[in-house]
């Protein structure tokens, strides 16, 4: 919690040249004080020195950062070191032994997450440090610097802006009849609405591909060929395949390639006996680890709309056993099967064959080339808030009245809320800041 004092190791792990040991909270002068001498002045200083360890000392340097001109917006002090991993440990104790619990070590991500709860940083400038630590390529770290910078923000801003807008005149209209004064043209809010959404696709797009990693968790009812799917994938027998319902009890994770996987879980069911609930249960907990879903579903059994049943943000739609009704392979079907679930229009579709191996290939070399399954996708929050966004506005463009269009304006609001923590910001805290390193 806020007000304690937190450090951990900000450098690489392992042995290197140089070590940073970093703490942030209102005694972490009086921390570095039990290792390092000479003492640290009150104001912003580098000060050389040495860390005590028992009877010998080592050549040391501090930075003193005081609040509020600091990362995290606390008092915050980096000891730099020999880049020992023993020596780091060895520090780390002597400090938690001269301060007691007051000092903690810090948990992934907690020092971000206090520059955010202080003010230095909004949610959207702390994915850019994450996608700066983790990217891959130049493009992904000039985005990342961008996001740091507030460029995200603004643009999410814009977007919110107008959607505020566009709730206003509708929210006005509703009071006066076409033709009064006052009346508002629907033309007026649907044109914001319209400009809004496509916004929206462009910032979709402009957010990075992560590299392959981690895992994509498999949705869909019971019985929807999900392990069948995960056979053909593979190309061979991984899983326990049978025509009766609820065969999958366990979360499994089969992997397609070196750090790229999906795991089969148990489908959904109408009556769930009390050990199906059970393996439901653990599909959601295990399953949360997942950085995405693949919806899979079997047009037979379960024609749209059809529920989610994750928070998740879905990947793909993939449809199965499309070998006994070939009219599933058609484009402009796959179309009208992602505006009647209000998905983006933009969502991959397969249709596949686990039988014939139709459509298995294409939707493995998706997974291979465009894997977001990984807890370290760059932006993946980003992408959740912004997908729900798109799909409510897609719903409310649509929507054949206003009263309903201002339902789906404002659930879009609520969406674009969980991108900078104005909705359901402790979960999306523990989301984004689970998956970064210690130090950060």
């Amino acid at each position: 919690m806020i007000g304690d004092t937190i450090f951990a190791v900000a450098s690489p792990p392992g042995s290197g040249p140089r070590a940073v040991m970093r703490l942030s909270g209102p005694l972490a002068r009086r921390a570095a004080a039990a290792v390092f001498a000479p003492a640290l002045p009150v104001e912003r200083a580098q000060v050389d020195g040495f860390v005590r360890v028992g009877r010998f000392e080592v050549e040391a340097f501090a930075l003193h950062m005081p609040m509020p001109r600091s990362y995290t917006g606390e008092d915050v002090v980096e000891l730099h070191l020999p880049g020992s991993p023993l020596l780091c440990a060895v520090v780390g104790e002597a400090m938690v032994a001269a301060i007691g619990e007051e000092l903690r070590p810090a948990r992934p991500g907690e020092f971000t997450a206090r520059a955010c709860q202080n003010g230095r940083l909004d949610l959207l400038q702390a994915e850019g440090v994450f996608m700066l630590i983790h990217g891959a390529d130049r493009e992904a770290v000039a985005a990342g610097v961008s996001w740091l910078r507030g460029g995200l923000s603004a643009s999410v801003a814009s977007v919110r802006g107008m959607l505020q807008d566009a709730l206003a005149l509708i929210e006005v209209g509703l009071d006066f009849e076409p033709g009064d004064t006052g009346a508002v043209d629907d033309a007026a809010w649907r044109r914001l609405l319209q400009e809004a959404q496509d916004r929206l696709t462009a910032l979709v797009r402009q957010l990075p591909a992560a590299t392959s990693g981690g895992e994509l968790l498999l949705l869909g009812r019971s019985n929807a060929g999900k392990s069948s799917l995960c056979n053909a994938l593979v190309g061979r027998p991984a899983l326990v395949v049978d025509a009766g319902k609820g065969t999958t009890r366990d979360v499994i994770r089969v992997e397609l390639a070196p750090s790229v996987a999906v795991l089969d879980a148990p489908g959904d069911l109408d009556e769930p006996s009390a050990i199906d609930r059970a393996a439901l249960d653990l599909r959601d907990r295990l399953g949360a680890i997942a950085g995405g879903a693949l919806l899979v579903v079997d047009l037979a059994e379960t024609p749209p709309p059809f529920a989610v049943g994750s928070q998740l943000p879905v990947q793909a739609l993939v449809l199965t056993k499309c070998d006994r009704d070939r009219t599933l392979f058609d484009a402009s079907l796959h179309a009208s099967i992602l505006a009647a679930m209000s998905l983006p229009p933009s969502l991959p579709v397969f249709a596949t064959s686990a039988h014939s191996g139709e459509g298995v290939e294409a939707l493995r070399a998706y997974l291979l080339q465009h894997s977001r399954s990984g807890a370290r996708a760059a932006g993946a929050p980003v992408r959740h808030g912004l997908d729900g966004a798109a799909r409510a506005l897609a719903h409310a463009l649509v929507a054949p009245a206003p009263e309903l269009c201002s339902q789906d304006v404002q659930e879009a609001l609520r969406a674009l809320g969980t991108i900078d923590g104005s909705h359901g910001v402790d979960d999306l805290l523990d989301r984004i800041y689970g998956r970064f390193c210690l130090g950060k």
